[in-house]
């Protein structure tokens, strides 16, 4: 199996080289918004041949709504189990991510995905994450709409943490932003095995104006991605157990 995975990672690289790279390099002299959007469908193209490269079968509910022109003023959450989390979601709806700095020494990657928008942080500097929370917000109302892993590391026990960092999320409810909860059941797998069916589920969005203080909106906002991730997590187990339970929309994409 490590073969295998070195020869998947190998042709990640590869890939990239081919697809992401003139595109960024075409990007490179334009501002944010029409760098974004060059790099839109190159970066959905790339991520849905990753999952073909890792084996994925993706079930996916709910992200059609985020298709077509780029959103603006949303803010979607996940739940993150594997490094495989990114390019799915990209895969399905491409936007920018926010994430940590070391992402850096992806080699085309993450060249590619800084041209395209991604804001990322030092995890080890308080005032850098909230240079990032002004940025972000900045983008998600001039540019598009912006991917955040409020956990902020990837889940050990496979389940989603029960607090994650508030602090984007409290401030989408100061800028009324609306916040996108999205659920992600199978991913960590995705390394190990040579084929592996992950369940991805975007909900409705969370509108500020629907709650009184920060801390409401927020709890609500993470509470959603926990009820998600046990309907997914239901509709797997009963999935495997040869009971016909599925999410009410499913995608093969």
């Amino acid at each position: 199996m490590k073969i295998i995975t070195a020869l998947r990672l190998a042709t990640t690289i590869l890939l990239a080289a081919l697809i992401l790279l003139v595109p960024a390099l075409v990007a490179l002299p334009f501002q944010q918004p029409a760098r974004t959007r060059i790099m839109t469908y190159p970066f959905q193209f790339f991520s849905y041949l990753l999952r073909w490269v890792f084996g994925t079968r993706l079930i996916a509910e709910g992200h059609h709504h985020t298709r077509g022109p780029l959103m603006k003023n949303h803010l979607f959450i996940s739940n993150h189990l594997s490094l495989a989390d990114t390019p799915l979601l990209l895969s399905l709806s491409p936007y920018p991510f926010i994430g940590k700095k070391e992402v850096m020494r992806t080699p085309i990657i993450a060249f590619a995905g800084n041209i395209g928008g991604n804001l990322l942080f030092d995890r080890a500097n308080p005032e850098d994450r909230k240079r990032v929370q002004r940025d972000a917000v900045r983008r998600m109302r001039e540019v598009s709409s912006i991917y955040l892993f409020p956990e902020g590391t990837r889940s050990k026990t496979g389940e989603p943490k029960p607090e994650p960092h508030w602090g984007l999320i409290w401030t989408a409810w100061q800028e009324n932003i609306s916040v996108v909860p999205i659920a992600i059941f199978g991913s960590e797998k995705i390394l190990e095995q040579l084929t592996t069916r992950v369940w991805v589920k975007y909900g409705q969005p969370l509108l500020p104006a629907d709650f009184s203080t920060k801390e409401q909106f927020a709890t609500a906002c993470w509470q959603r991605v926990h009820v998600m991730f046990n309907e997914l997590k239901a509709a797997a187990e009963a999935m495997v157990s040869g009971i016909a339970i599925q999410p009410a929309e499913s995608s093969g994409q």
